[in-house]
């Protein structure tokens, strides 16, 4: 990890020349001349290129973020997503590298804000920005920015000029609206059950699932954590979001029936034909399927005595609390 307070933009860009496959940008707000530099980086180069931002039109008119700015990049193939209330900086360069801090991508922020960014190159470094990365992406589905929408939004802008008197009371903002869940009972019940190799499978389509069978009777909850192989630690917590019965026979005409958004459906066709490569169906002709959203991280990895099979209850306490071994409810009931 290497810290920088002065050149910023010299030592972003100088990473991002370097990018072969990928960028991912999360700054709230965008300039037109760092937009520049970057289309000059990816106009001769196959790279693809995601920016989550806001939308914001008091942001526009106060010149904080730059409507030509997201024109220009929309026009040079950028993928550009809306997050209401975003505030963090990112900057992921071939999943590889990575720069998080306090800087927006603008010339003020790179050039004469006193700010600073943190540059990491370790794998099991930059595993944990990528992890945001997608989980952002995940959450904000479809809420993509067009050339249209931008140009709507300057003509309305326009418009605004001439009442600069009212410019306190323009709150417009456009985008995907992903509020924190709010726990006012830490003593929430959360199931554990043992994901073993599918975990990367879980956390990067939000989707779990296990055969319906006797040996599967788990508790009905509103939250889940899954064990990973050897020591059972776990370090997340999800939102169960839904629950349905597939048969994995006709698993693609049961997916149709069900009635989900495209992306969704698409993150458990994604799901169920990478788990078959590695893992089959075959433990029984149904399987429970769940569709998660994360809650939130377990940064202190609790983990079990033992790591036996079977599904577990928890408390969201004693899980966020806890800093090496946890106990069940029940476990804890008899100490």
């Amino acid at each position: 990890m290497q810290l920088y307070k002065n050149n910023l933009e010299q030592e972003i860009f100088k990473i991002l020349e370097m990018a072969h496959e990928n960028v991912v940008i999360i700054s709230p707000f965008i300039s037109l001349n760092t937009s520049e530099k970057l289309v000059d980086i990816l106009k001769d180069k196959q790279i693809d290129c995601k920016i989550i931002t806001r939308f914001e039109r008091k942001s526009f008119i106060e010149k904080a973020s730059s409507l030509d700015a997201l024109k220009l990049l929309v026009e040079n193939g950028v993928k550009i997503l809306a997050l209401k209330d975003l505030h963090s900086k990112v900057y992921l360069i071939d999943y590889k590298m990575c720069f998080v801090g306090s800087a927006n991508f603008t010339n003020k922020g790179l050039n004469l804000n006193h700010e600073l960014l943190l540059f990491f190159d370790e794998k099991y470094e930059v595993e944990k920005f990528n992890s945001y990365a997608n989980e952002l992406l995940t959450s904000i589905g479809d809420w993509l920015i067009t050339i249209e929408q931008i140009k709507k939004e300057q003509e309305i802008i326009e418009r605004e000029r001439g009442r600069r008197e009212e410019k306190e009371e323009i709150i417009d903002s456009w985008g995907a609206d992903l509020k924190l869940e709010k726990i006012d009972d830490e003593n929430s019940i959360v199931l554990s059950v043992p994901a073993g190799d599918t975990i990367h499978l879980i956390e990067e389509y939000f989707v779990h699932a296990h055969p319906i069978s006797s040996g599967y009777n788990y508790s009905s909850t509103k939250y889940i954590t899954f064990r990973k192989a050897k020591g059972g630690v776990m370090n997340k917590i999800y939102k169960i979001d839904r629950t349905f019965p597939i048969e994995m026979k006709v698993w693609e005409s049961e997916i149709d029936k069900i009635g989900i958004p495209d992306k969704v459906k698409d993150r458990l066709i994604n799901y169920i034909v990478n788990r078959y490569r590695d893992f089959e169906f075959n433990k029984a002709p149904k399987y429970k399927f769940y569709l998660l959203s994360l809650l939130c991280d377990l940064p202190n990895e609790p983990h079990p005595p033992a790591n036996n099979a079977g599904g577990w209850l928890y408390t969201m306490k004693d899980l966020k609390e806890s800093t090496g071994q946890v106990f069940t409810i029940k476990k804890k009931k008899n100490i």
